[in-house]
């Protein structure tokens, strides 16, 4: 019985060499493509190169020549004039072919091997031509032996000289140094006394030498024409990656853009649903679940919040607003707001407090100091707390201090970076998101300064910001931020207008619309919701005095978004309603095009006291405005 044939190696390799396999292949590939590409480079020096040195070269020789007819008036030299004149026709007949069949514009700066086939020859013919210098224009009879210096000194000059247009082709070294080296030797050699072997032996050894040389600076050409290569590719590589990073970067932010507006609209209801009913459960024994129902609805609202504080900064619609800032009030401010948590836990809240003034914008800066105090109060389980600051020449030191339990070496550069929490591996989302730290760095920017943190594990933190005393001046002006202005859970609802309004909802998400109209109910006299556009446009025009007010989702489901769907309702009433434009986007393009429309913008999830609150405000205005 024969043995079953013997399958071929590649087909059992085992799969995972074929990606190496692969990889070399490319390599090898690569590494051709790049020889050959060094290749073509010299080739261009040398047809470059060769053409610059055509008009030196017939210089040399007509004065060479024309000394030597001079001084001698041999008719020898006249024929060496001819011989390498004609040589120099034929070479510069040569390369001016070569440049018509391959233009500059075409071959920038590389050249194919048979482009250049040409130049050996004619080389080896223009090296003939001047080898025989030394017989002609001196001749063996030793009638001339006088002018052999003056040769020497041409010849040497010539060979030194051609080194640059020669050295990228080894070829080329020996088809030019070969005839005319040896020739020259030759000639001094037939002189017979030690003097012409001693200087015949000088020619051949100078020129080994250039020769040697030649080939030293082909290396370094063809090394700093592979890293040159290796240098381009690497940059191409890195360009090409970082569009694919912006691209990528890019894709997230539109995924989370849209996740963060899908998400919202139901937290959105959910906020306003959830008040809707503690409020109606008054009393009732269910008002506790309705009550933890709010406050875990309030949680996830106070997270989106704060993801949607870094789209507004991005998006430049946080613009400082500097005013004389006393340093005591903005640390008064900060101890009404954290000495109960500080005497709650048993802690030690101290201010240290220079008499100075700033031009500062308060809140901003009363934001970031909160931040700092809040994680202090928060890891510092026995101790105190200090805040201080200190001017730094014209610039001020605000720096809060703690006895808490500190922050690893390991993890103090990333204290300032989004979503990073050092202490909550277990990603509590009750002790924040980690973003309130990167919100912070975005703020001191804004007011031209910087933050900064030390630490030592297990002794305590310092976190501090340097900001300029005196503020830049704001070419612009501030943008509207009323989806900051949220007030408390349980503020008390704001008096209403003169009278019960008349509103009017338009929201493509139905049960939004059904949460908003729920919520308002109580305070307005009529609250019609819409679902379109359309919808919206044919209740106003049946009755165009019939609302006072108007309630806008940005991004709609038909052709026109919340600004426009507005502007076609008010030409429709007659007047500019008031109106709130209640979105929830996060894209910074879309936040910037929101502000700019000029109309009120809040941001889901809204806080139901605060569309209360914002609505009345609007049509008391509206009101009080004069015809």
């Amino acid at each position: 019985m024969s043995a079953p044939p013997t399958a071929a190696p590649e087909a059992t390799a085992p799969p995972a060499a074929w990606p190496a396999a692969l990889h070399a292949r490319e390599s090898h590939t690569v590494t051709a493509e790049r020889d050959r590409y060094v290749r073509e480079r010299l080739n261009f020096q040398v047809f470059t190169l060769g053409r610059a040195t055509q008009a030196v070269a017939l210089v040399a020789a007509v004065l060479l020549w024309g000394a030597f007819y001079w001084a001698t008036r041999d008719v020898r030299v006249l024929v060496w004039a001819a011989l390498v004149h004609c040589a120099q026709a034929l070479r510069y007949a040569g390369f001016a072919g070569t440049a018509r069949r391959y233009p500059a514009s075409r071959y920038p700066d590389a050249l194919p091997s048979e482009a250049i086939r040409h130049v050996s020859p004619l080389l080896l013919m223009t090296s003939c031509a001047w080898g025989a210098a030394p017989w002609l224009l001196t001749p063996a009879n030793g009638a001339h032996d006088a002018q052999m210096p003056l040769l020497a000194i041409f010849l040497f000059g010539m060979i030194a000289g051609s080194i640059p247009a020669i050295m990228p082709m080894p070829a080329l070294v020996a088809v030019w140094l070969g005839p005319l080296a040896l020739s020259l030797a030759a000639r001094f050699a037939w002189l017979g006394s030690a003097q012409g072997w001693t200087t015949a032996i000088g020619a051949l050894l100078f020129a080994v030498t250039m020769a040697r040389f030649a080939i030293a600076q082909r290396r370094l050409l063809v090394a700093e024409l592979r890293g040159q290569l290796e240098r381009e590719e690497l940059t191409a590589q890195l360009v090409t990656r970082t569009r694919e990073l912006q691209r990528l970067n890019q894709e997230r932010s539109r995924f989370f853009a849209s996740a963060s507006h899908d998400l919202r609209q139901p937290v959105h209801a959910l906020a306003l649903f959830s008040r809707s009913l503690l409020r109606d459960l008054q009393g009732h024994a269910a008002q506790p679940v309705a009550q933890r129902v709010v406050q875990s609805t309030d949680a996830v609202s106070g997270l989106l919040n704060a993801m949607l504080d870094i789209s507004r900064i991005d998006a430049g619609t946080v613009v400082p607003r500097p005013t004389e800032v006393a340093v005591d009030e903005v640390f008064m401010r900060v101890a009404q707001l954290f000495e109960p948590r500080a005497q709650e836990a048993g802690l030690a809240l101290r201010f240290h407090t220079p008499p100075a003034v700033m031009r500062v914008d308060g809140e901003l800066l009363l934001r970031i100091l909160a931040n700092f105090v809040d994680n202090a109060i928060k890891y510092t389980p026995r101790g105190g707390v200090l805040v201080a600051a200190r001017p730094r020449g014209d610039w001020m030191r605000l720096a809060v201090w703690d006895t808490g339990i500190g922050i690893a070496d390991d993890q103090i550069a990333h204290v300032f970076d989004e979503f990073y929490q050092a202490h909550n591996p277990q990603r509590d989302v009750a002790r924040g998101l980690g973003i309130g730290l990167s919100i912070v760095r975005r703020l001191a920017h804004l007011l031209g300064g910087e933050v900064a943190v030390r630490s030592r594990h297990g002794r305590g933190t310092v976190f501090w910001l340097d900001v300029p005393c005196r503020a830049a001046a704001q070419p612009q002006a501030p943008l509207p931020d009323l989806a900051a202005a949220a007030p408390p859970a349980d503020a008390a609802v704001p008096a209403a207008p003169i009278s019960a309004p008349r509103v009017l909802v338009l929201d493509d998400e139905a049960q939004v619309g059904e949460a908003v109209r729920l919520w308002l109910a109580p305070h307005c006299a009529r609250v019609q919701v819409t679902t379109t556009a359309e919808q919206a446009c044919a209740h106003v025009a049946a009755e165009p005095r019939g609302f006072d007010a108007l309630v806008v989702d940005y991004r709609l489901s038909g052709a026109l978004n919340g600004i426009e769907a507005a502007a076609q309702l008010w030409q429709l009433a007659g007047r500019t309603l008031p109106t709130i434009l209640v979105t929830g986007d996060t894209d910074p393009a879309r936040v910037r095009a929101a502000y700019a429309s000029g109309l009120t913008v809040m941001f889901k999830p809204v806080q139901p006291e605060a569309l209360l609150q914002t609505l009345h405000a609007l049509i008391r205005a509206d009101v009080a405005r004069p015809a």
